[in-house]
C-alpha cells in the first residue's frame, strides 16, 4: 500500500491520469469521508503521476481489483467525478469508452427518481390505509352491534401506522434528495423535519397572525412539507453545502457547511414561501369557487385536468374549504367528482405503463400503484410511476380532463365529504331517485379508459421508435 500525494489544482487530471482514465474507472464508492474508485484494468494503473502529489490516499491491489482510497478532499473529488459525463448518480459507468452519453435533464424524473426509493414503505403503508378505510366503510354499512372495532384502540393504532409514513413523508423525501445529490442527508432530515417541531406546529396552527423577519408566514404547514418544495429545499441546501465545503478552511469543514445550510435555506424558504402562501390562502379558494359557481362544467372539467399538479405543488390543501362550503351551502360537492377523475386517470396510466413495462420490478411496482391510486392512494402513481415519463403523465391529466368534462354535463355531484375519493367512497355519490352513482361509474370508466389506452398507444410509439437504436450497458 502506497501513499500519494496530488496538488490541488490539478486533483481531478492526475487522479484520472493516476487510474488510467475515466474509462478504466469501473466504479466511485463514497462512504465515511472516503472516495474510491475500483478500476477496471490493473495494467492500466499509471504510477508515473505519483512524482507530483501532495493529498493523502491510499492505493491497494486485491486480486483482480484494484482500489484507489481518497480521504483528503475526498467529498470534493467525489462531487466533481460525478459531475462528469462518464457516470450516473451512482457512480457506475455508463458505457464503455468513446461512447458517452449524457441524460437530458427532466425535473419530473428526478422527482420520480427520489420517490423510488421510498416505495417499499409508501406502498405498504398504503395497503393498510386500504384495509382501514374498508373496514371503516364496512362498519358505516353494517349494524350497531358490529361498530366495536371501528371504536376500538387497536383500530386506531393500525390507522396510525398506515398514516405515519405519510406523516413523516417529508423527511423520507429530504433524504432521498440529499441521498440523489450526494449531500448530508441528516442535514437534509433536520430541515425536511422542520414543520414536525411541536412548537412551530402550534406557532403555524392559524390561531393568530405569525411573521418571520416581518414577512407574514401562511397557517398552512402543510404548504411546506409538500414534496415540491422539500426537493426544491434539499437542492438549494445540497448546492449551498459545495460552495461552503470547497471555500471553508480545513478546520472549519464538516462544522461549517451544515451550520450555513440550516441558518440561510430554512429561513430563506419560510422567507419565499411565506408570502406566496399567503397570497394563494386569499385569492385561491375565491377564485376556485367562483369558477366552479360560475362555470361548472369548464372548472370540473379543468380541476379534473390540474389536480394532479396541484398535489405536486401543495396546493391540493386549500380544496377543503371549497367544499365545505359547497356542502354547508348546498350538501353536495362538484369538487369531489374531479378530484375522483384527476386519481383515476393516475391509475389508468399506471396500469398501461405496466401492461408496457419490459423490466418486472418497475411492472410489478406500476401495478401496485394502480390498485392503491384506485382505492384513494395516488401518491406511488403520481410520484413512481407517471411522472418518470411524460407521455404517461400527460395522458393521466388528460383522462383526468375527460372524466371532468362528462361530470360537469351531468352535473355529477357528491353527497359527503371525503378525504381522497376513491372506488371505495363511490356509495357517497348515491342520491335516491337519481342516476348520480351510475353516472359517476361511467366518468371513472371514462378518465380510466382515456389515460389508460393514451398512455399504452404513446408508449407502443415510444418503443418503436426505440427499436435499432443502441442501448447502453451498465456496468
Amino acid at each position: 500500500m502506497r501513499r500519494l500525494y496530488i496538488m490541488h489544482n490539478t486533483l481531478i487530471e492526475d487522479w484520472l491520469k493516476l487510474a488510467g482514465g475515466k474509462e478504466n474507472i469501473k466504479l466511485v464508492e463514497h462512504d465515511k469521508g472516503t472516495t474510491t474508485l475500483v478500476l477496471k484494468d490493473n495494467t492500466q494503473l499509471n504510477m508515473s503521476v505519483l512524482a507530483s502529489t501532495y493529498v493523502v490516499a491510499d492505493i491497494q491491489v486485491t486480486g483482480e481489483q484494484c482500489h484507489l482510497r481518497i480521504r483528503d478532499e475526498s467529498s470534493l473529488i467525489y462531487n466533481a467525478l460525478l459531475g462528469m459525463d462518464a457516470w450516473d448518480s451512482t457512480g457506475t459507468a455508463l458505457q464503455e469508452a468513446g461512447h458517452a452519453k449524457k441524460n437530458r435533464f427532466s425535473i419530473l424524473h428526478f422527482v420520480s427518481d427520489v420517490f423510488m426509493p421510498l416505495m417499499p414503505a409508501i406502498l405498504g403503508a398504503a395497503v393498510i390505509k386500504i384495509i382501514v378505510a374498508i373496514i371503516a366503510l364496512m362498519d358505516t354499512y353494517s349494524s350497531a352491534d358490529s361498530s366495536a372495532l371501528m371504536d376500538s384502540q387497536t383500530f386506531t393504532i393500525f390507522r396510525i401506522i398506515g398514516d405515519s409514513v405519510l406523516y413523516v413523508l417529508p423527511v423520507l423525501v429530504a433524504i432521498s434528495t440529499a441521498y440523489r445529490l450526494k449531500s448530508n442527508i441528516y442535514v437534509a432530515a433536520s430541515i425536511g423535519g422542520l414543520m414536525f417541531y411541536p412548537e412551530m406546529t402550534m406557532l403555524m396552527s392559524g390561531e393568530k397572525e405569525v411573521h418571520f423577519l416581518g414577512m407574514p408566514l401562511v397557517s398552512q404547514p402543510a404548504l411546506y412539507s409538500t414534496a415540491i418544495w422539500i426537493i426544491l429545499t434539499i437542492c438549494a441546501a445540497a448546492y449551498l453545502e459545495r460552495f461552503v465545503e470547497r471555500w471553508s478552511p480545513k478546520f472549519a469543514k464538516g462544522m461549517l457547511a451544515p451550520f450555513l445550510t440550516l441558518l440561510i435555506v430554512v429561513p430563506l424558504v419560510l422567507m419565499i414561501l411565506g408570502p406566496v402562501g399567503t397570497w394563494i390562502d386569499e385569492y385561491l379558494p375565491e377564485a376556485l369557487d367562483s369558477l366552479v359557481a360560475n362555470a361548472p362544467v369548464i372548472s370540473v372539467m379543468l380541476l379534473g385536468a390540474v389536480f394532479s399538479l396541484m398535489i405536486i405543488m401543495g396546493l391540493h390543501y386549500w380544496m377543503l374549504a371549497i367544499i365545505m362550503n359547497d356542502m354547508l351551502m348546498n350538501g353536495s360537492s362538484m369538487v369531489i367528482p374531479a378530484i375522483l377523475v384527476a386519481i383515476v386517470g393516475q391509475a389508468g396510466a399506471a396500469l398501461a405503463t405496466a401492461l408496457r413495462s419490459k423490466e418486472s420490478a418497475s411492472g410489478r411496482v406500476a401495478f401496485w400503484a394502480t390498485g392503491t391510486a384506485l382505492l384513494g392512494v395516488v401518491e406511488p402513481a403520481l410520484y413512481a410511476v407517471n411522472m418518470r415519463k411524460r407521455s404517461s403523465f400527460y395522458a393521466a391529466l388528460l383522462g383526468g380532463a375527460a372524466g371532468g368534462l362528462y361530470f360537469g354535463l351531468l352535473s355529477v355531484k357528491a353527497f359527503a365529504i371525503v378525504g381522497n375519493p376513491s372506488l371505495v367512497s363511490l356509495p357517497l355519490f348515491s342520491e335516491e331517485g337519481s342516476l348520480n352513482l351510475l353516472h359517476t361509474c361511467i366518468g371513472v370508466v371514462i378518465a380510466f379508459g382515456v389515460s389508460c389506452g393514451l398512455t399504452y398507444w404513446m408508449a407502443g410509439k415510444g418503443q418503436k421508435r426505440g427499436q435499432g437504436s443502441p442501448k447502453s450497458s451498465i456496468e
